[in-house]
């Protein structure tokens, strides 16, 4: 069961899955033209609002969560993001027990860790100044570290999605600035970044964890490995386009971090692949 399968993350999702012959419920809340365009023998659609309680009685092995309310929702009330964030994962979790499910992965956030003061962030890093996003999405944490049910937290910062023309995360808005030879302005170059993760490494990372079929519970950073510095970055795409932006180099105002994936390699013997190569394959 993928949750919030009508946007653009969990879209990528079903169709990476769909090539490895799972059987997929692809559940949305609002119909878009996502949900028409995708159609598969081993895929259904289900209109659901899990807020409410869910009725479902067909057997699944693993729940995906990545439906969530956040800044770019359209319904972004403090109701949304608790309906949405905490509410919505307490149902998927009875529904978990009741069809004896053996694994929920829930896609959170690293917005968890609010204003971050350090320059390494790992997940021992305690929340400072969280938004809305944030609290909620760490509320949701914690409501499955008193469960008995195998879970796993994925801590995620922006997602490199199929689809090129959204706003989101801010390495896509970038990317589409310097294709279409306008004028960047960008904070600490000189400094290094790996906060991106694509659809096409979730994936690998769930085939992995499908895999294994043994126990796994826990909370996790889950970004690109070998960080680059943001200047040799945008010299990437730069070359790539043949752009003639112009790149404004905004030394203060904003701090930079790395984030740490030493706990996800060390526990799950993940290793994510490298900032450029999710770069180069998203151009």
């Amino acid at each position: 069961m993928v949750t919030g399968a009508s946007g653009f993350v969990g879209y990528d999702l079903i169709k990476l899955l769909l090539k490895y012959n799972h059987n997929i419920f692809a559940i949305y809340r609002s119909k878009n033209t996502l949900t028409k365009k995708l159609l598969h023998k081993n895929l259904m659609w289900k209109k659901m609002d899990l807020k409410d309680q869910i009725y479902f009685k067909k057997k699944i092995d693993i729940i995906i969560h990545c439906a969530v309310t956040h800044s770019f929702s359209k319904k972004k009330s403090v109701t949304d993001y608790i309906n949405s964030n905490i509410i919505s994962l307490n149902n998927l979790i009875d529904l978990a027990r009741r069809l004896k499910t053996k694994m929920i992965i829930n896609f959170s956030t690293v917005s968890i860790y609010g204003q971050i003061n350090t320059k390494r962030l790992d997940e021992k890093y305690t929340p400072v100044k969280q938004d809305l996003l944030g609290l909620t999405k760490h509320i949701a944490e914690n409501i499955f570290s008193i469960q008995s049910i195998n879970f796993i937290n994925l801590r995620l910062p922006g997602i490199m999605c199929s689809r090129k023309n959204n706003s989101r995360p801010w390495l896509q808005t970038l990317i589409n600035k310097i294709k279409n030879n306008k004028n960047v302005y960008v904070h600490n170059t000189n400094n290094y970044f790996n906060n991106v993760i694509d659809t096409k490494e979730i994936v690998r990372l769930i085939l992995r964890i499908i895999k294994k079929r043994r126990k796994i519970r826990g909370t996790f950073n889950l970004s690109a490995s070998k960080p680059q510095k943001l200047k040799k970055i945008i010299h990437i795409i730069k070359s790539k386009y043949q752009s003639k932006s112009k790149v404004i180099n905004l030394e203060k105002g904003q701090k930079s971090f790395v984030i740490s994936i030493n706990r996800i390699k060390e526990k799950l013997n993940f290793y994510p692949a490298s900032t450029e190569n999710i770069i180069l394959r998203n151009l």
